[in-house]
């Protein structure tokens, strides 16, 4: 296999990518892929995997606020993580998710994201949140769960994060986690 990963700031991709991108996001995730989930997916950094050229899998990492016991919290979300189908069950996924989890674990106190396919991102490091999760909006703060699956999450070595504790994100539109 001809493979490429190529890492990049949503800033730093020409328009045809863009496209590109989001057509192979569509394709992957219809018909539940829509405006706000691609809104969420900019903004941050892009991990593209090529397969002679062809955009074959991607996960983006984009910056959000969290916050537990009232510390703030240097963190990155998931979003968008994907494999086009006719590929899936390749490594090619894991290539990705292993290139962005050395990122949050290098420079982050945390990584994050909701995930309906905890199993694939358990094997690969990755574990559940287990306290409670919520959100922070202009009308203060609420309990709040994924719409499906889990939160996942990934704290480097030595991390005093404590995972049965509670997890507060910054709002959103659309999917809040």
């Amino acid at each position: 296999m001809s493979l490429a990963l190529d890492v990049r700031h949503t800033d730093e991709m020409a328009a045809g990518e863009l496209a590109e991108l989001r057509d192979m996001l569509v394709d992957c995730f219809s018909p539940r892929y829509d405006e706000s989930a691609w809104a969420h997916c900019l903004g941050g950094t892009h991990y593209l995997l090529r397969h002679r050229g062809q955009l074959v899998s991607h996960g983006a990492l984009i910056p959000r606020h969290f916050e537990q016991a009232g510390r703030e919290l240097r963190g990155l979300y998931g979003e968008s993580m994907a494999t086009v189908p006719n590929l899936r069950g390749r490594g090619l996924g894991s290539i990705v998710l292993a290139a962005a989890t050395a990122d949050i674990l290098m420079h982050h106190e945390i990584g994050v994201f909701a995930a309906s396919k905890y199993h694939f991102y358990e094997r690969l490091g990755w574990l559940k949140w287990p306290g409670e999760t919520y959100v922070v909006a202009a009308d203060g703060r609420r309990p709040a769960a994924p719409a499906r699956g889990a939160v996942m999450y990934r704290l480097p070595p030595g991390s005093t994060i404590d995972p049965a504790g509670d997890l507060a994100a910054d709002w959103r539109a659309g999917d809040i986690w």
